[in-house]
């Protein structure tokens, strides 16, 4: 006996399962590796915008031209959408007719594709990845040529779960073989490859499109904000199956934050620390009994095949560690999201092969003013890299004097006021500075805590530093100079106490010397060698006798 509902639902949707994306009611601390999310929450606040009561445009106008400029395109050649995946539905929906039309994919791959179009109660014509999941060309145009209606068809480069890549030229042959039907490439990965994206071609091919996303390498899986990028004509008419309003203000703000310049270093050292622990997930985990291939390939995921996957399941549920298991590709098949470093610890341990974990010193932050707006990374535990950008040149070379006798590595880009005076973008570039500084020291167990001081030619500065966890400065010097470049000196006190107060410590500065130049930086210089020996790691647990700081 069937409900109301299904006998007055059509067909196709009777005919249609769940969507493969399984339940993720789970514990607040379980380690989430089964959706490909980047594990980094999003820079900046999109806050609630003050106008969440009128409707946003349509396109909004900011967003496509960021996002035309990040995917080197024209904004007439990319329409905004709902995450990559409105942009499949919105194909889909535009160029297949119910029961005529048909698309073509090559699992295993992205099961969206398939999901959308039986939606729509169009054809799903498959032609499996070869030999080690490589995609026969030939083979694909083939089977596109041998499928009557054929409107679609869809590749992953990098493909989901598997990793593969596609070269750009197979690509653009494979949409020249095929000039009556629309071949669709799927980049949500590509941030994380060293594939060459052909969105500029697509503009160029009145049938190929190419689908980006902001959810995996600027971390906005939640926003959802994807892109199709092709011809004019093709994008313009696609774009007419979308709602009047697609995007909300939330998730518009949210995506300006994310794509704003000072942001955009930021993300390029996320995405460099993902492919990075990939590269080491995959090196340990070849290691492990339990598994007969593991395929390290062009996305922010692994894929893995398990010996016994039953087995896996529960060393990971026992854990608290979600990965998506993807038998239907592979026997054994599980794709396994890298996470941040400690995540990915949680992973090796899971499976008898970790170390015994090393808390990591890293720290991100975004300050955002009506004055400024600043990003920084900083780790503690890294050398390199080393990249300020403050909009006062004289202050970047003193913060990367700082972080390179500190030892440590330090990102910070600052856009704000210089066109009325320095003191706005030095004060809040010290206060991010300080912040993040002790956002990484965390509880600051196991450190050495105090840092002294040196001389510079006939300058000498000396720095008394005690990471107490109480804020207080005292500056003893004085410059005669007023400015060195853009910079005023008598910033220079501004910046310690500005410094101190956000890093909650103790810092005494006395400089003496002739050359206001040569006193500066040797402050500068002086606060990174302190805080070398005040950062530095030492056995035990908090330095002090109260317990904490």
């Amino acid at each position: 006996m069937t409900c109301l509902a299904e006998r007055l639902a059509r067909p196709e949707i009777v005919a249609l399962g769940d969507f493969d994306i399984p339940p993720r009611a789970v514990p607040g601390d379980t380690i989430k590796l089964d959706a490909n999310e980047n594990p980094f929450e999003p820079l900046g606040p999109a806050a609630l915008a003050a106008s969440v009561n009128r409707y946003p445009e349509p396109q909004p106008a900011r967003l496509k031209a960021m996002l035309a400029s990040l995917y080197g395109v024209d904004p007439d050649a990319l329409v905004v959408t709902r995450g990559a995946d409105d942009a499949i539905d919105m194909l889909i929906r535009a160029f297949c007719r119910p029961g005529d039309d048909a698309i073509l994919i090559a699992p295993p791959t992205f099961t969206a594709y398939a999901h959308f179009a039986r939606l729509q109660g169009a054809r799903v014509v498959e032609h499996y990845l070869g030999p080690d999941f490589a995609l026969d060309a030939q083979g694909f145009v083939a089977a596109a040529r041998a499928t009557p209606s054929l409107k679609l068809a869809f590749l992953c480069s990098p493909d989901n779960p598997t990793g593969g890549i596609v070269a750009a030229d197979t690509l653009c042959a494979i949409a020249d073989a095929l000039p009556e039907t629309i071949l669709v490439v799927d980049e949500a990965y590509i941030e994380f490859s060293c594939a060459e994206s052909v969105a500029r071609e697509a503009v160029r091919r009145p049938n190929l499109v190419v689908l980006r996303t902001l959810s995996k390498a600027f971390g906005l899986a939640g926003a959802r904000i994807g892109a199709a990028i092709g011809s004019r004509a093709l994008i313009a008419l696609a774009a007419r199956a979308l709602p009047p309003y697609p995007l909300s203000s939330l998730s518009i703000a949210a995506a300006l934050d994310a794509l704003a310049p000072e942001r955009r270093r930021l993300h390029a050292d996320r995405i460099a620390r993902i492919i990075a622990e990939r590269a080491r997930m995959a090196e340990r985990l070849r290691r492990a009994s339990g598994l007969d291939r593991v395929r390290d390939g062009g996305g922010n995921f692994l894929f893995l095949e398990a010996k016994d996957p039953a087995k896996l399941r529960e060393s990971f549920a026992a854990a608290g560690i979600l990965a998506r298991f993807r038998e239907t590709a592979a026997p054994g098949g599980v794709r396994l999201t890298i996470g941040t470093r400690a995540e990915n610890d949680a992973v090796l341990a899971a499976l008898g092969i970790g170390d015994s974990p090393v808390g990591s010193r890293r720290a991100d932050i975004a300050r955002d003013t009506n004055e400024t707006r600043i990003a920084v990374a900083i780790d503690l535990d890294a050398a390199a890299p080393r990249r300020i950008d403050t909009g006062v040149p004289f202050f970047d070379h003193m913060l990367d004097q700082v972080a390179a006798h500190g030892g440590f590595s330090l990102l910070l880009t600052c856009t704000g006021d210089l066109h009325v005076d320095a003191h706005h973008c030095i004060e809040d570039c010290a206060i991010a500075f300080g912040s993040a500084l002790s956002k990484a020291l965390g509880d600051r167990s196991g450190i050495g805590r105090y840092g002294f001081s040196l001389p510079m030619d006939e300058a000498r500065a000396e720095i008394l530093l005690d990471l107490s966890g109480r804020p207080y400065s005292l500056f003893e010097g004085s410059f005669a100079a007023t400015h060195i470049g853009a910079y005023p000196t008598m910033m220079t006190a501004h910046v310690f106490r500005s410094f101190a107060d956000a890093l909650r410590a103790t810092v005494h500065v006395r400089v003496a010397g002739e050359d206001d130049h040569h006193k500066t930086e040797a402050c500068f210089k002086a606060l990174g060698r302190a805080l070398r020996q005040a950062i530095r790691r030492e056995a035990g647990g908090v330095p002090s006798t109260k317990g904490l700081l």
